[in-house]
């Protein structure tokens, strides 16, 4: 009602902002988060259209906000993909939520349907968990990771166009995540922080796709990046803090011109005790 009722004061004193032509408006709105964008169009009854035009739809919101406001992101995702002109390319789509069931299933079904009706460059799904990671029990991260897994089993078209994934506090089963990289088809980037597959679990990677890795707080006990080839002339890996790190074995099966300075790939291994190069047809020089 307050809101309402400062629409109508502002329409009998038109703003600057809402004279704008709709380009240079729809410039300054994407350059905020998209409910900052929603309230700031509320005002004005020539900008209330403006949210479904946006070419980026960014909903973050705290984790604390979240936990009151979840139902809220499901809601506004809906209501902003179902009146969008199909027309409009969505450069950008990055939703971070609690995974909540009934709030995950909305805004998989939404986010499918857009998918399958309009142009999406690049989409992300950032999933945290009511319970913080520090208080995580295994019976909780198990009980996360069959949340997720009903969630992506019920949204396999939401998660087959996503480019980005991060996810929290979950114990999968070892074949689970090998199940998330063969849905997400378009996956660039997976972020895993404090997941895994129980101690001394194997994690396989592979996916023709995948550009970035990122594993935090994990009990994996082995990490195997499988390849079939590395794009470009770049070494495609880069370790972080890995002090437990025994093993590398990196392999490339074409003629590589970049020279591999092994003092900087393992600088923060200190634990390295088998390191095996096989890079075929190689040009460069390990040094």
């Amino acid at each position: 009602m307050q809101l309402q009722k400062a629409a109508a004061v502002n329409e009998d004193k038109p703003d600057r902002l809402s004279k704008l032509p709709k380009d240079v408006l729809l410039n300054i709105l994407e350059r905020v988060d998209t409910f900052d964008a929603i309230r700031t169009c509320i005002l004005s009854k020539r900008m209330q259209n403006l949210p479904s035009m946006l070419s980026q739809i960014v909903l973050v919101l705290s984790t604390r906000d979240l936990i009151r406001m979840n139902g809220v992101v499901a809601d506004v995702t809906d209501r902003i993909l179902q009146t969008r002109a199909p027309e409009i390319t969505i450069r950008m789509l990055k939703l971070r939520f609690i995974l909540r069931l009934d709030d995950c299933l909305s805004i998989g079904k939404s986010v499918a349907l857009s998918m399958a009706t309009q142009k999406l460059d690049a989409a992300e799904f950032e999933i945290s968990t009511q319970t913080v990671s520090e208080y995580c029990t295994k019976a909780n991260m198990l009980y996360f990771a069959k949340q997720f897994n009903m969630f992506i089993g019920d949204c396999p078209d939401a998660f087959a166009g996503l480019t980005r994934l991060h996810l929290q506090n979950m114990r999968f089963r070892e074949p689970d995540i090998h199940n998330i990289l063969s849905t997400c088809k378009r996956l660039e980037s997976l972020h895993l922080f404090q997941c895994d597959a129980g101690i001394h679990s194997v994690l396989q990677v592979e996916h023709v796709g995948l550009v970035e890795l990122d594993i935090t707080f994990a009990l994996f006990r082995t990490i195997d990046l499988q390849y079939d080839t590395w794009s470009g002339f770049e070494i495609p890996l880069v370790l972080g803090f890995v002090p437990q790190l025994s093993k590398l074995n990196p392999i490339k099966k074409y003629t590589l011109d970049k020279t591999l300075v092994l003092r900087d790939l393992l600088a923060n291994v200190p634990s390295i005790s088998e390191l095996h190069l096989d890079f075929g047809f190689f040009c460069g020089t390990p040094k």
